[in-house]
């Protein structure tokens, strides 16, 4: 077996290497490191360190505002006719902590535009493995006619000193390394270690990409914006900082030398203190600059935000603390820009969550449950009511069956309804016996 990379191989070390930039700076925007306002170019180490005072972090708070309502509940498959979900599912999910994993993964979806769960099966584990894999490290190679299909992946990593790369093919599972003293992009020194390579039997790529809309971040097209707010905040930060105190000035015939011949510092003359005292000439004239105004930059800053908000539908209140101060009326059309943009974004992320489901009941051999034609997670809403809205939708709407009603006005996961169904039958029960027992008696 050859133990260099091929052309397919190369072409997929190379198209990763490639995107290295572009998500490092997406990853430094949304970390609150984007770059510097623009400065001197020969600016000190001073300037620089006051620059970074002017960045506001805005991208962590658009991702955050949508994942926050990208909640999963269950899921149904096809070998449970529950609205609750199915309980096998429900306990490979939390097996494998995806309640938390989960929002990670959402996390590099929405800020790269795309991300990535690999599915495999652990010697000695009963049930398989999930893990979610940052797009800096993984490519895929999708189908032209399905692009949910995955048809090759590479994953590239370092550790222990050296480079690793694993290629997924439906067949089998190739790993290569090489020393760390080069890129783990570079194409050349791959060694093939066929013992730690493998067969694939599940006959697909075990690789799952979940993609964003374009494929971008939910602030990737807005780099402008944030940028044109941290430059106008900079320009704050240099008014209040050199014109903290109004420059006062004097006008005179005031002599260059005293009568020594020396020459006269009146920088020291006119020193302000408490006890200070200025002799100054019959005809001199004293006076102040205005200080410069911020509060056209404060607005201008604000109306900045205000675009970022509307352009990626991002509510006020998560931007900006005077938000929440905006009519009922605006803050209902902001937030129904929110949750319309979270639906779009969860039935996108459904595609590759069902993916995940499924390649986890096919390596357990389960072949009913793994179908994708049956298979659905259950989100938790979008759009979430507060408990007094619920209590007063849930009086109005007895006619609805109690677990269509618990589902779509009491907002509860599949797994809080079955749980209520069951206290629920219960208390009928006992109802009943205390009911049949005072009729005897």
């Amino acid at each position: 077996m050859a133990t260099q990379l091929n052309s397919s191989q190369q072409g997929m070390l190379k198209h990763l290497a490639k995107e290295q930039a572009h998500f490092n700076l997406l990853e430094r925007y949304y970390d609150g490191d984007a770059p510097l306002p623009e400065g001197p170019d020969a600016q000190s180490r001073a300037y620089r360190r006051f620059q970074r005072k002017a960045r506001l972090n805005l991208a962590q708070l658009s991702v955050a505002a949508v994942r926050e309502r990208m909640r999963i509940g269950g899921f149904r498959t096809g070998a449970a006719d529950d609205e609750n979900g199915d309980d096998v599912a429900r306990r490979l999910w939390k097996a494998n902590n995806l309640d938390v994993y989960s929002a990670d993964l959402h996390t590099y979806f929405l800020k790269f535009g795309e991300a990535y769960a690999f599915v495999g099966m652990k010697q000695g584990r009963e049930y398989p493995l999930v893990t979610i894999e940052d797009p800096r490290q993984v490519h895929a190679v999708t189908s032209p006619e399905d692009p949910s299909q995955v048809m090759a992946a590479v994953k590239v990593f370092s550790e222990g000193g050296l480079h690793h790369a694993y290629f997924y093919y439906p067949d089998e599972i190739l790993v290569f390394r090489k020393a760390s003293d080069s890129s783990p992009y570079d194409t050349d020194n791959w060694v093939l270690d066929e013992e730690a390579s493998a067969p694939n039997p599940l006959g697909e790529v075990p690789v799952v990409k979940f993609s964003n809309a374009d494929g971008k971040g939910e602030f990737e097209p807005y780099l402008d914006i944030i940028d044109r707010i941290n430059h106008m905040i900079l320009q704050r930060l240099i008014i209040a900082t050199t014109a903290a105190f109004k420059q006062k000035w004097v006008k005179g015939d005031f002599p260059t030398q005293d009568p020594d011949g020396n020459e006269i510092d009146y920088n020291g003359l006119f020193e302000a203190g408490p006890g200070a005292m200025w002799i100054l000439p019959p005809d001199a004239e004293l006076g102040e600059l205005d200080q410069s105004s911020m509060q056209d930059i404060i607005n201008a800053v604000r109306a900045d935000i205000q675009d970022f908000a509307a352009v990626t539908r991002t509510p006020m209140h998560y931007l900006s603390p005077d938000g929440a101060n905006q009519s009922a009326e605006g803050a209902s059309l902001s937030r129904e820009g929110l949750v319309f943009k979270t639906e779009d974004r969860i039935a996108r992320a459904t595609v590759g969550w069902s993916k995940v489901m499924s390649l986890m009941f096919k390596w357990m051999g389960d072949t009913e449950r793994a179908s994708l034609l049956d298979l659905e997670p259950l989100w938790k809403p979008a759009e979430r009511y507060s408990l007094s809205e619920r209590a007063d939708a849930n009086t109005k709407f007895q006619d609805l069956p109690f677990n269509s009603r618990m589902k779509l006005v009491g907002q509860f996961s599949p797994a809080e309804i079955a749980e209520m169904e069951i206290e629920r039958a219960g208390e009928q029960i006992i109802t009943a016996a205390l009911t049949g027992g005072a009729g005897g008696q």
